[in-house]
């Protein structure tokens, strides 16, 4: 067949064959993909069509993430035509761009977009997304998943006479993808649908093309069924119509799958060189088709007892198949378990046992393991494990939330009339409190003016006072000094020592007036540090003022030497490290 990359770009085109040609210049504005992402009504997939193109356009990975960036935030919570869309696309080009981590992630997207498109109730939309996603899962190798979404897609469309038949490129992927589950049957009923329903003249060209396929599909369906004779007719019905259209590359392909046939046949003479034209078509472009071709003429030279020429052409599918960047599903394992057995019965001719045991385990374990994947991935028990936790509960949610939406509605309805009359009325009654809230505060504040101007003017003059009778008494003792000490002397010195010119009294006014200009300083300074004492808490306030230490000791009644000690005190308590400016420090609580 073809490799996942190229199916998947492939299903993207044949997703898009009804898109129309647009103006650039006039598709950037986020409003207007709004606009056009939100249509209900057919055609529903214009406006997705129209986005991919238009992305695809633009050709940058930076570009194009954020644009959906952009959209998701803008979007957020508009409706479910519009998310369901950019989900879809999101998830086409997070697998282009390869912006991914993980293959759940992918899912949980795909899902999310089904999901929103059952909110719609819209079937058609729904098929359509569905669609989509199972495009999508192509591109990220989950066949079971892309059979699963295609199938529940086509039953939607089923509904529709009019569709039905006519989803010409989305039938051939279709069938495709069940080929590949090993749901023969189904993949021939829907790939059928493409030859027995012709499109009209506008897209005649592309059909005839894709029939190219779709003869050649069930033909592999019928070779894989063992009806040879049925196989064969429709590979030279593929054949004939890419002789039509000149598609060397379909011709290579089919003659492969003829040769094949003759081969089961053990008809060696005609299958020889309709498989080495297969390989000389395809050896540049179709590796799994060209290993393919190398692997069925090794059987032939084993037939001929040209063992030495089988091994070679052996080893050569082999590096051949290892070259192959990309494998559709299971189809490269399938064409190596095909080489280990060519590989085995080569070496068995050539009587080399080693290898023949070696490469004999290798088609046993191969074969093992490929059948073991095709089990558990059965379209029937996606398709069953699907439906039954998703369609199944979207219906059901989607019917419920139907009611509950009217039921809501209707209530919201009434409660935005209450609430506007109550509103209305709380608002009137709000205004006339303002008013004389307003004229009050203004009061209160004119009064806070006064009372904290008065406050200033006093703290002032207590300060001035200090100032005054501090330097008094530095210049009394200082005169004294200079004189000799007679008794009447000594005792006015000490007395003018012991003088404390804030008593407790004063302390309790000073406090008052300081906590006006400075409202909180002593809660501030607790919280700091409980344990602070009185001393402490006044030599802050007294710091906070930014008097001298002479001041300071003049003003409580204490030494200089105090008034540092107590200082270093205060330093230790509050946690200040000596470097620490203890006055630019006590300015800012």
């Amino acid at each position: 067949m073809i490799t996942p990359k190229s199916f998947f770009i492939c299903g993207y085109i044949l997703l898009c064959a009804c898109t129309t040609a647009f103006s650039q210049a006039s598709l950037k504005d986020l409003d207007y993909w709004t606009r056009e992402l939100s249509k209900k009504g057919m055609p529903i997939d214009s406006g997705y069509l129209k986005l991919e193109d238009y992305l695809n356009n633009l050709g940058d990975t930076a570009a194009t993430l954020g644009f959906f960036e952009q959209m998701q935030k803008k979007n957020r919570f508009a409706g479910p035509y519009i998310n369901a869309r950019l989900k879809a696309s999101g998830v086409f080009f997070n697998i282009k761009y390869n912006n991914y981590k993980s293959d759940n992630e992918l899912i949980l997207q795909s899902e999310q977009a089904i999901n929103l498109a059952y909110e719609t109730g819209d079937e058609q939309f729904i098929a359509f997304i569905s669609f989509a996603c199972g495009t999508n899962a192509i591109g990220y190798q989950n066949l079971e998943l892309a059979a699963t979404y295609l199938l529940k897609g086509q039953e939607y469309y089923d509904r529709f006479d009019s569709l039905s038949n006519k989803r010409y490129f989305e039938n051939i992927l279709l069938g495709e993808v069940l080929f590949h589950c090993m749901d023969y049957e189904k993949s021939i009923f829907y790939t059928r649908k493409v030859i027995e329903h012709p499109p009209h003249d506008s897209i005649a060209n592309r059909y005839n093309f894709t029939l190219v396929k779709g003869y050649n599909t069930i033909g592999q369906n019928y070779d894989r069924l063992n009806q040879w004779d049925s196989a064969l007719a429709y590979y030279e019905r593929s054949n004939a119509m890419a002789e039509e259209k000149n598609s060397t590359i379909w011709k290579g392909i089919n003659a492969g799958f003829i040769g094949g046939l003759y081969l089961k046949k053990k008809d060696y003479k005609r299958a020889k060189p309709l498989v080495q034209y297969c390989y000389d078509i395809t050896k540049n472009s179709e590796l799994q088709h060209a290993a393919k071709s190398l692997q069925q003429l090794a059987e032939i030279y084993l037939a001929e007892n040209k063992n030495d020429s089988a091994l070679l052409s052996i080893r050569e599918a082999k590096a051949t198949l290892d070259k192959l960047a990309y494998g559709y599903y299971l189809q490269p394992e399938t064409f190596l378990e095909k080489i280990y057995y060519t590989t085995a019965d080569t070496y068995r001719a050539l009587g080399i046992r080693d290898s023949f045991n070696l490469y004999n385990q290798l088609y046993n374990n191969l074969h093992d393991s490929v059948q073991k994947v095709y089990l558990l991935s059965s379209t029937k028990i996606a398709k069953m494990r699907v439906d039954n936790e998703n369609n199944f509960r979207a219906i059901e949610l989607l019917q419920q939330e139907k009611k509950n939406a009217a039921i809501k509605r209707n209530l919201i309805i009434l409660s935005v009339v209450l609430a506007s009359i109550a509103l209305l009325l709380y608002l009137n009654s709000v205004r006339l409190k303002h008013k004389r809230r307003h004229e009050l505060a203004m009061k209160e504040k004119n009064a806070a003016e006064v009372e904290l101007n008065a406050a200033k003017e006093q703290m002032k003059k207590i300060t001035e006072n200090v100032i005054e009778k501090t330097a008094l008494v530095e210049k009394l003792t200082a005169q004294l000094s200079h004189r000799e000490h007679n008794t009447e002397q000594e005792q006015l010195i000490n007395e003018i020592s012991r003088q404390t010119i804030l008593t407790e009294e004063q302390w309790e006014n000073f406090k008052q007036l300081f906590e006006k200009i400075h409202p909180g300083f002593f809660i501030r300074l607790r919280e700091r540090n409980r344990d602070i004492t009185l001393a402490e808490q006044r030599m802050a306030a007294l710091t906070r003022l930014n008097l001298t230490a002479r001041q300071m000791a003049s003003m409580l009644g204490i030494s200089v030497d105090s008034v540092h000690k107590t200082k270093q005190r205060l330093r230790q308590r509050l946690q200040f490290s000596t470097e620490t400016n203890l006055e630019e420090t006590l300015s800012s609580i």
